[in-house]
Order: C-alpha cells, then structure tokens, then sequence
C-alpha cells in the first residue's frame, strides 16, 4: 500500500546505502581489534567447523559451515571465527529495505533497515558469531521472497522462498516460526494462499524438501540427537510456572530491541488491535504480524513455565522493524520523532558497547563491566597455567568437569600447547554435551590431570577414579576483582563406577 509519491526516494535510498557501509566498516573493525577472547559457544562452533558433517551435537549445520569457509580464507583467528557476523546483519537489513520499499514505501524500508541495524541486541550479535546470525538473514531473505512471491508468483520465486526455509533450518530449528507464520498469514491472506497453492509453493515444498534432505538423512542416523537437545532446552522438569522468568523475559525484550523502540511496537500491537491506524486494514502488515507475534508469545508462555532467554524470541525482530518503520512513514510528528529518539538511544548504546569491546580490559573495569566480559576473557592465561602443569606431571590426558573450560581449553590449545588428549569427565551415563562425546579411555586415565572447576562435583570424582592426589588451585584474573578458580588433580585409573558411562 504505497502511499507517498512525495517522499524524495533517492535521498532515502542513499542515506541508507552509505549508513549500512559505514556501519559495516565500523562492525569489522570492532570485530577485528576487540581485546575480547571467544566465548565458550563459538569456541564450539569453531571445532564443529573443522570437521564437514550435516549436523552436530546440539545444533545444525549450518555455525560450523560459515565458520569452516573464514577459517578456510583467513586463518583461525578470533576476527576470522567472527569475521561473517556484520555481513550477515547487513544482509538482513537489505531484504527487510526490499520489502518495506516494494510493498510500502522506500522511506518505510530505509526505517525498517535502520532500526535493525541499530537494535542493542545486533550491535552485541555483529561481534559474536552466534545461530541467530545467519538464521536471521535467510529468515528475513525467505521473508522478501514471500512477500515478492505474494504479488506475482512463479516458480522460481517458490524454489529460491523453498532454499531459503531450508538454509534457515540448516542454521537454527527456531525457523519452524517462520512456518507457523506462513501457516497463520495463509489463513486470512487470500493473495499469499493462492500464491502457495499453486505450481510456486509446490516448488517452495520440493526445494526446501531438497535442502534439508541431508541432514534429515544425518538426523535420522544419529537419533535426533539435536532436536532432543533443543528440546531439553525447554526445561519442563520439576516446577512449572515460573511468573518472575516470565516478567525477566518481558523486561528483557526492552533490551532487545531497544528501550523506546519496543516501547513503539507495543504502542502500534494496541492501535493495531483496537482498529485506530489506517494500517488496520493493510493486508500486508497482517502479514507481518504473523511473523513476528506468535514468537513472542510462545516464548513468552514458555519463560512464565519453566524459562526463556533473551534470544528465543529473536526471529520476531525481522518483521517487528518493518512494522514500526511502516507506521511511522505513514504518521505524524510524534511517532517520528519517537523513532527518531529510539535511533539516538540505540546508536549511543551501541557505540559505547563498541567502545568497551576494543577499549583496554583495565578502562572497561574501570566502567564496571568486568562482570559482563568475564566469560570472554583469561582464555590464553586459563590455558597456558593447564598446559604447564598438565606438561609438569606428563599427564595421559587433560580431564575438566565442565563444557564451558573444556571449549576455552580446546580453541586456545590449537597451537599444539596442549600436548596431552583433552576429554571430558560424564556426570551421566551418556553424553551430556559435546565435549563429553568422546569418552576417556582407561589407559588415558593411568595419571590424568583433572581440572576441576565445580566444587560440589569433587566427592563424585573421587568415587570415579582409583587414586586422587590435590595439586593446589589457581585464580585466573578476569579483571575487576573477578576470577577463574580451578582446582588440579593427578588422577589414575578410573574405577568399575565410571567405565559403564564410557559405553
């Protein structure tokens, strides 16, 4: 629904266009002269990467592939792991611009563009490399095809709308919202259901059949070992409402997006339902909204159950700035200038983020962000302080008690420091993470150094090898009176307890 023909579309386009390059330019500089260590995550996905396969423990494929092609063109740097990240969100924007220019307003794509290139939480995502990253960008891809689709279908519109839904369940299984939302749109979108019941959505169905074939295949061959763990992320055991997680998750979401521009979405979701905008009846914003409420909702139901992260809901942030830059193209003064404000609010945000990541550890402290940097920091010294003494007492092997050290250990030791197997001690009979898959083999047990970073783990440890001698603690500095204790252990032979979880 165009309305404007007055609204200098070429201004429009260039501010855009020379914002996402400067932007871009920013982003890789941070990401390539940030003072901050890999977390524990993307350590993970950086081992994933260097072995090719269809799925991996916890997630699909897709981390490890992107990680595998930077590592393959600049080395395996912590820039280089991270290095796709801003390109990604840049991507992103492009298509979100594509369908507010094409279905409303260039002025509308440009604000839509805008607000998620400058939401807080994709200044955080621009220097991580993280699922959401390219889940994003074939989501919002898959998002313009349809909408492009909706107005004049073909058949290659449905096949690349079918790769794009593939490739987003190759990146993260939250991409089962975007077919939720296509699901609802069709219901009262007549253009959009015709579209699909036709020669085009049979190509969209064989397309992205195609692409997820494979890891369908590899799904099936390892017992779905990554949707139970995405399920397990639910976390319905024991009690089941949880009304402060629930609340956190709603106050998180401010965060998210930013504080004034949620602030406008949940103004334009109560004008919308009460039927007091003209967008009302625009049956593309209906469109819209199919994407972006029902995960918000959803995840929202499941923080009051059991718990949420910020992050969950993240795929409603596609069409959430299309619909607020569509509203605010087509309004008056007070919800510009409200958008307007939320664009100041979330650039000062994040280049102060900016700041704190590039900024020497000894300034960030003094801001008192210590605490927020403190798993992406003292990775090389963690290393360095279980490598000497692991060399010290000629250890069989390097034993932690938690996936988090063990990622850290296994990224920072890739320079050969770690001469010893690293494995991971199983509180369970089976594995419990990725780290705990390849099991510690007896003979790797004859005397191992055990890192133990959980105190309360320690009496079990004992009960599970044969002989446990102490070798004294050490602190790692984090900064900011923030530290890393891990306690070491000579360890020999694991007992009769221990060896049925290596099975």
């Amino acid at each position: 629904m165009k309305v404007s023909t007055t609204e200098k579309p070429d201004r429009w386009k260039f501010i855009f266009f020379v914002f996402c390059a400067l932007l871009l330019v920013f982003r890789l500089f941070a990401v390539i002269f940030t003072t901050l260590n890999l977390g524990p995550d993307e350590a993970q996905y950086w081992r994933w990467s260097t072995e090719f396969d269809w799925g991996y423990y916890s997630k699909p494929p897709m981390i490890a592939w992107v990680i595998g092609v930077e590592t393959f063109l600049f080395g395996h740097a912590e820039w280089a792991v991270r290095f796709a990240s801003p390109v990604f969100h840049l991507i992103t924007a492009i298509a979100l611009f594509d369908i507010g220019r094409r279905t409303w307003t260039v002025k509308a794509g440009v604000l839509a563009g805008l607000l998620y290139l400058t939401m807080p939480a994709i200044w955080l995502s621009s220097v991580i490399m993280s699922t959401d990253v390219p889940l994003l960008a074939f989501w919002s891809t898959g998002l313009a095809l349809l909408f492009r689709l909706r107005e004049k279908p073909s058949i290659l519109l449905g096949a690349l709308l079918g790769v794009a839904i593939g490739l987003g369940f190759l990146s993260k299984y939250a991409m089962i919202y975007f077919v939720l939302g296509l699901a609802i749109a069709c219901t009262y979108d007549r253009a959009l259901r015709q579209a699909l019941l036709s020669t085009s959505g049979l190509a969209a169905l064989a397309t992205g059949l195609i692409v997820l074939l494979p890891h369908i295949i590899w799904s099936v061959a390892t017992g779905f070992k990554t949707v139970g763990h995405t399920a397990d992320n639910a976390n319905w055991g024991g009690s089941l409402f949880h009304p402060e997680n629930g609340l956190k998750f709603f106050g998180d979401q401010f965060g998210v997006f930013g504080p004034i521009s949620f602030g406008l979405l949940l103004a334009f979701f109560i004008i919308f339902f009460l039927g007091r905008t003209r967008l009302a009846t625009d049956k593309g914003i209906r469109v819209l909204l199919a994407f972006c409420l029902p995960p918000l909702a959803i995840i929202l139901v499941q923080a009051f159950i059991s718990r949420a992260h910020a992050n969950w809901a993240g795929t409603a942030y596609a069409a959430a700035p299309l619909l607020v830059g569509v509203w605010a193209s087509q309004s008056g003064k007070l919800v510009n200038g409200t958008l307007i404000a939320s664009f100041f609010v979330n650039c000062l945000a994040g280049l102060i983020f900016s700041f704190t990541i590039v900024a020497p550890p000894a300034v960030v402290n003094d801001m008192g962000l210590a605490n927020a940097m403190k798993r992406l920091r003292g990775w090389p010294e963690t290393t360095r302080q279980v490598a000497d003494i692991a060399r010290d007492i000629g250890a069989t092997a390097i034993i932690t008690d938690e996936r988090e050290i063990w990622h850290g250990l296994d990224y920072y030791g890739r320079d050969g420091s770690l001469t010893a197997p690293l494995r991971a001690w199983r509180r369970k009979s089976s594995p419990d993470s990725y780290s705990e898959e390849a099991p510690i083999s007896p003979s790797e047990a004859t005397n191992a150094l055990l890192v133990n970073y959980r105190p309360r783990d320690k009496d079990d440890q004992a009960l599970d090898f044969e002989g446990m001698e102490s070798l004294g603690e050490t602190q790692i500095d984090l900064g900011g009176g923030k530290v890393r204790t891990l306690r070491f252990y000579r360890v020999t032979g694991l007992t009769e307890a221990y060896e049925p979880r290596n099975k």
